[in-house]
């Protein structure tokens, strides 16, 4: 049976919009605000997972959380969703990783971000085993002291995604050059095209709300996207993900995993408007 497991950072998300622009030592008003996601659970492996499972695949994260409330919340969140929690590492914090997304009206996005960890986490047996048992394995942002170990892990016959993040402390040059290699398919915006090496991937390069651009055997073939008016986008280049791997898990071509990734984004941001215009 096909199992995607997802590797990186978890993050309990708080998103605002504002009225107007943030200034130091004064009073800004929050427009917008979603009340059934506050917070709501993030970070890569959160929303490519979310998106494999709503297509019908398995897929479970690994991922980090304090033993706190906030840690609990997060699970319960995941469970929610029918997301697999068994792949949640517990670090004694009573603190877990946190996020507020504060998107002004001038179209800019202020991230702050709490790691909460200190660098505590460490790969427990269980996620050892679910990584070297994957069919399918997708490598996002995550704790730089374990994505050699978590690469090292990935099985000869697994198919082999990266998603890339132009995050030095987790992808340094070395990791980069070594991911490169041995990926079956790549996932970067434009921005991130130089931060992958030689390879003989599929790359899969997402261009916001224009186009996809899949990359396959030096042949490049743009997937049209359709717009959606949200100032939120956190996480759609990641449910696109999700989408793209199950609907290869399920046996489609490149071109056709991205039109089902397109479909996923679209329905998250689609149904993330709907709230915040109730």
């Amino acid at each position: 049976m096909s199992r995607l497991v997802v590797t990186g950072y978890a993050s309990l998300d708080f998103a605002v919009g504002l009225d107007g622009q943030a200034v130091g030592d004064t009073t800004t008003l929050i427009a917008a605000r979603d009340p059934e996601a506050w917070p709501r659970a993030g970070g890569c492996p959160t929303y490519i997972s979310g998106a494999a499972v709503r297509a019908g695949q398995q897929a479970t994260p690994i991922m980090w959380v304090g033993t706190g409330r906030e840690g609990e919340g997060f699970v319960a969140k995941l469970e929610a969703q029918g997301i697999g929690t068994e792949g949640i590492g517990v670090v004694d914090s009573p603190r877990s990783p946190t996020a507020l997304m504060v998107y002004q009206a001038n179209g800019t996005c202020m991230c702050l971000y709490d790691p909460a960890l200190g660098r505590a986490e460490v790969l427990t047996d269980a996620q050892k085993a679910l990584i070297a048992g994957a069919t399918h394995l997708c490598v996002s942002v995550g704790p730089s002291q374990l994505m050699d170990a978590i690469c090292a892990l990935c099985p000869q016959d697994a198919r082999l995604y990266w998603a890339v993040k132009n995050d030095p402390d987790a992808f340094p040059p070395d990791l980069r050059t070594r991911l490169s290699a041995r990926a079956d398919v790549i996932f970067h915006s434009a921005s991130e095209r130089s931060l992958i090496g030689e390879t003989a991937a599929v790359l899969v390069e997402t261009r916001g709300s224009d186009c996809v651009v899949v990359t396959d055997a030096g042949q490049g073939r743009e997937v049209p996207v359709t717009p959606i008016d949200i100032a939120d986008t956190t996480g759609a280049g990641d449910s696109f993900a999700g989408g793209y791997i199950a609907a290869e898990m399920a046996g489609a071509d490149p071109v056709e995993a991205a039109g089902a990734g397109i479909k996923a984004a679209a329905a998250v941001l689609a149904d993330r408007k709907r709230r915040h215009s109730q």
